[in-house]
């Protein structure tokens, strides 16, 4: 064999290798980190809106727009425990997303509908159950106790680093008490790669501005409001702010949820075997993915891209 053959044998070889160790570096290293850095939404990120479709109740949206909108993302109307709900969409509402049924497309009223209807949506479902186990699993879990008690015109921060992390990596609060009243303000600061629990066994009433800071995102900060079991007998979870923003998940499986006069950022799921009711200025926005989440995603895709390029040298 000469030796130039050879040679261009050992660097083919050579390159193969390092590419495929640069794959795995990227997928070994960075990848896990996101699976164990808290809870995932999985598909339901996608929704603003997922109602569980419990008994024969509807979901009544008839807010204003604001920006355009007044629900910027998908809305999925589940048939859990042999539902037959209803979707009320009344003027003024504007849908800018799809609306999917778990089961026949059901729906009343003149809204504005930008994106499809669609029936038969069997993740609608899937989603609501994972979300509904979600919510178990995670409010039965130990965290740090926390009273929110804020006054008009007062601010109360929460760092993430202050609550107890689980073997998820979830910071997760055991909230004790709650005072929350219009021109409150509650900050909720966390890092990119921080993920927050706020555990509810009470009736709430979310009256006051939610910021983030530091970096955390709508997708990283759970509100998950439990009690009840089987969809019913829940603790209630409703929002009047007079047209504040507020930001994060909104999660209540067994509970009465109403909205009016509340900008959200993020997703409301839930809904229990009552109607949900988003009205009165209630609108909601699914927000942009993280940058942490995106560049977890852009390695994910070079290192296939790499594996890819590697086998082609192979051949």
């Amino acid at each position: 064999m000469r030796a130039d053959s050879t040679r261009e044998i050992f660097i083919g070889t050579s390159y193969r290798i390092t590419t495929i160790l640069a794959s795995l570096l990227c997928i070994s290293i960075f990848l896990p980190a996101r699976v164990n850095a808290g809870f995932s939404l999985g598909d339901a990120a996608n929704y603003a809106v997922l109602y569980e479709g419990a008994g024969s109740h509807n979901l009544q949206i008839n807010s204003s727009p604001v920006n355009g909108s007044t629900i910027l993302g998908n809305v999925g109307v589940g048939t859990l425990s042999n539902g037959t709900p209803q979707a009320q969409l009344n003027n003024p509402a504007v849908i800018n997303g799809n609306i999917n049924f778990a089961g026949a497309v059901n729906i009343s009223g003149n809204a504005v509908v930008h994106g499809t209807t669609n029936a038969n949506v069997a993740s609608v479902n899937s989603d609501l159950i994972y979300l509904n186990s979600l919510s178990s699993t995670l409010g039965a879990e130990s965290g740090t106790a926390l009273a929110i008690s804020i006054a008009n015109n007062a601010t109360q921060t929460v760092n993430a680093s202050s609550g107890i992390l689980d073997g998820s990596g979830n910071r997760v609060f055991t909230i004790s008490s709650m005072s929350f009243v219009n021109g409150a303000t509650l900050v909720l600061n966390g890092t990119a790669s921080d993920f927050m629990v706020l555990n509810f066994s009470f009736n709430t009433h979310f009256s006051g501005k939610i910021q983030l800071a530091g970096g955390i995102t709508p997708d990283q900060v759970l509100f998950n409001i439990t009690g009840g079991m089987n969809l019913t007998a829940g603790d209630t979870l409703q929002f009047a702010a007079n047209n504040v923003p507020q930001a994060g998940t909104f999660l209540d499986p067994n509970g009465t949820i109403t909205m009016n006069s509340v900008n959200l950022t993020g997703h409301l799921f839930g809904g229990d075997s009552s109607d949900m009711q988003i009205v009165s200025g209630g609108t909601i926005v699914v927000p942009e993915p993280s940058t942490y989440t995106l560049v977890l995603t852009a390695l994910g895709m070079l290192g296939v891209a790499a594996c890819r390029r590697a086998t082609v040298k192979q051949v």
